[in-house]
């Protein structure tokens, strides 16, 4: 009498194939949970930039307008809104520190994070510095600043390099202090890496209303 093997059937190996995929699905969605969006923080960059911009247009809009009218005879002309210099996304989208990245150093944090050593040679300033236009001249008016800071996992790549404005509390200044909050909550466990991407581009893309409601003497 010859045995025969039972053939699994097509019911089975579905049913198989759909234990696996539900197996794998809670781990694939605690990485996504974890792992900062840069392409979502990209497009909320650009978005906010251009919404200021439009802002700021239709605040010279106006104040001309009150020119025209008389209403800028006098010193007190209100500034309506005033932003932040913003790289230019589609250069400097920014970029993460990864353990293949050739500047890998360690992991850091209880999060594990992989942390680039900085590494910035005037080639790459030069070839930063003529995509924005800043003459190697006025290169100490400028911080050649990591968008994502190295201390919240960011490398050295172009990606995430760009060359920003000096000065406080808007300028290099005012993001530096920002940066070094980010990483003591970082480094106490407080944050996670992609808080600490999200409030970095944040800090960008949050228009300062400057609105100075000054009264205007009637004539």
């Amino acid at each position: 009498m010859t045995l025969e093997l039972a053939r699994p059937s097509w019911r089975s190996a579905a049913l198989g194939a759909a234990l696996l995929i539900a197996a794998g699905a809670p781990a694939q969605r605690a990485a996504a949970a974890v792992a900062p969006n840069l392409a979502i923080a990209h497009g909320e960059l650009s978005a906010q930039a251009a919404r200021s911009i439009a802002a700021q247009k239709l605040a010279r809009q106006a104040d001309a307008e009150q020119r025209a009218d008389g209403w800028g005879a006098t010193a007190y002309v209100p500034t309506l809104l005033a932003t932040r210099v913003a790289p230019d996304a589609a250069y400097t989208p920014g970029h993460l520190c990864t353990p293949t990245d050739p500047n890998f150093k360690e992991y850091r944090y209880a999060e594990h994070i992989p942390y680039c050593n900085r590494v910035v040679t005037r080639q790459m300033k030069l070839e930063i510095s003529a995509h924005y236009g800043v003459a190697e001249a006025d290169w100490p008016n400028y911080e050649f600043d990591h968008l994502i800071p190295l201390a919240a996992g960011g490398d050295s790549s172009i990606d995430n390099l760009w060359p920003q404005p000096r000065g406080n509390p808007d300028g290099s200044d005012g993001k530096d202090r920002l940066e070094n909050s980010l990483y003591l909550q970082l480094k106490a466990g407080a944050i996670t890496q992609a808080e600490a991407v999200r409030q970095i581009y944040a800090w960008f893309t949050s228009a300062l209303l400057i609105e100075k409601m000054l009264k205007v003497p009637v004539s």
